[in-house]
């Protein structure tokens, strides 16, 4: 199992642990789990999520070189540490829904059923308080995030890539290297990571939290903010 991150705090993202007073900036959190296959836990699994930094009274105006964002992953190509990294990954979760502004996902109880199956009979106490607040997730809530879902909750139940069509976010993979190198997880992981990445701006553009002008490539912002994570197998260095 591996962890891959580019915060400074990766056990604490919110340095909650850093402040005189707990009031860290608000963020969006964005999480997913893959890959999305039959199988999903046979031949490796990863699980992400992203931080996205959020002004508290106004939409914040982003391009591919200017924004920024956190990320912690975990992956794994052995079923023996898929047990520890449903924990891990569980972890992130309850931190997100604990600390986040918002939480989203794309089909996040695909997610959280995702994470049950190598957990066996862990408790995840994560993915157990947000199946248990999904009924209410468009309710005010304090203390916990407000939680939105990329498939359904916008208008059609889009797909990941067509509601990224319609926002103006670019997916793909033109900017990994090492693509003939199927047993490395530094790859899964990545690829992940971008996935929680477009689920990130999907929400934040659709509430109204980020803007921006044209198109948006998820793997330029990726290479500015992540080349150097995901050794052996990483993005191009930034251009």
């Amino acid at each position: 199992m591996h962890v891959y991150t580019n915060m400074t705090w990766p056990g604490d993202p919110y340095r909650t642990g850093q402040q005189l007073y707990r009031r860290p900036a608000p963020r969006l959190a964005a999480f997913t789990a893959g890959p999305r296959t039959s199988e999903p836990w046979q031949d490796g699994a990863s699980a992400a999520v992203v931080y996205l930094p959020l002004h508290r009274t106004q939409p914040m105006t982003v391009t591919e070189e200017t924004l920024t964002f956190g990320f912690h992953a975990v992956s794994t190509e052995s079923s023996a540490d898929a047990s520890a990294m449903a924990v891990l990954a569980d972890l992130d979760l309850m931190q997100a829904r604990r600390h986040a502004a918002v939480l989203t996902g794309h089909f996040l109880p695909g997610d959280l059923a995702m994470l049950r199956i190598p957990a066996g009979e862990t408790v995840l106490r994560g993915a157990t308080a947000i199946q248990l607040d999904w009924p209410d997730r468009h309710e005010p809530a304090r203390d916990r995030a407000a939680m939105f879902d990329c498939l359904l909750d916008l208008p059609g139940d889009p797909s990941l890539e067509q509601a990224c069509q319609q926002l103006g976010i670019r997916l793909g993979s033109d900017l990994f290297c090492g693509l003939d190198q199927p047993d490395n997880d530094g790859l899964l992981a990545a690829r992940t990571v971008q996935r929680a990445l477009a689920i990130a701006l999907i929400c934040a553009r659709h509430l109204d939290r980020y803007r921006w002008e044209g198109t948006l490539h998820t793997g330029q912002i990726m290479a500015t903010s992540t080349w150097d994570c995901f050794t052996p197998v990483a993005c191009a260095p930034p251009r």
